[in-house]
């Protein structure tokens, strides 16, 4: 017990000022949320009736999601209260250019047969769905809820997810470790501050993993 509350003593902020961050970037991004949650459920049904999205968009515009995260939360937010932040936001950008170039080349090929896609999927749906319910399973208030585009942890979630449902190819393989790192990271600062949200991330994490192993190679 000695030894953690010397990791919590090591934070550069207090844990309130860290969920305060969520109800910041929630505030800046209203009223987008109605519209994010919209298109994450129409993406997730689709998903589930066999649709195979074109990468050809939904890289940018995972990418445009990946830069706004970025540089909205993790830059400027979060690097309010953390100096080390503004260096974490260059993964989120190069997670970024790496989604829209893939897209756009053609290199990212969706496979709703993968063998790591019921995994991916649950992944989708608890980042989508789970994860702005966990604010409130907290006790803390709806504003700090954290929802997929806005907030990093279920935007990595996400974004493993559907990397999960991607042939796999030694340009996909890099899609993986900016969320990869991030989740780490939030992993370790979650348990760090005492906060039980910090396993639901190492759950995802792993389920992530796992997924990812399961990938067809592409031809």
């Amino acid at each position: 017990m000695d030894r953690f509350w010397a990791l919590e003593d090591m934070l550069p902020f207090e844990p309130r000022v860290y969920w305060r961050l969520f109800q910041f970037g929630n505030e800046l991004a209203w009223p987008a949320q109605p519209l994010l949650l919209a298109v994450g459920a129409a993406l997730f049904a689709g998903l589930l009736r066999g649709w195979r999205p074109d990468g050809r968009w939904l890289g940018p515009t995972l990418g445009a999601v990946w830069l706004w995260t970025g540089w909205q939360f993790v830059a400027l937010g979060y690097g309010a209260v953390n100096w080390a932040a503004p260096w974490f936001a260059w993964g989120f950008y190069a997670e970024a250019t790496l989604l829209a170039a893939l897209g756009l080349t053609g290199r990212l090929v969706f496979s709703r047969q993968a063998p790591g896609a019921h995994a991916g999927l649950s992944l989708l749906a608890a980042a989508l769905f789970a994860w702005p319910l966990l604010a409130g399973l907290d006790g803390r208030g709806w504003r700090e809820a954290e929802i997929a585009a806005i907030a990093p942890d279920p935007t990595a979630i996400a974004t493993l997810g559907l990397v999960a449902l991607a042939l796999r190819s030694r340009w996909t393989v890099l899609l993986c470790i900016p969320p990869v790192l991030w989740l780490s990271l939030s992993t370790l600062t979650l348990l760090t501050m005492g906060a039980w949200q910090g396993w639901a991330v190492l759950a995802a994490l792993t389920t992530g993993l796992t997924a990812l192993q399961l990938r067809p190679r592409s031809l």
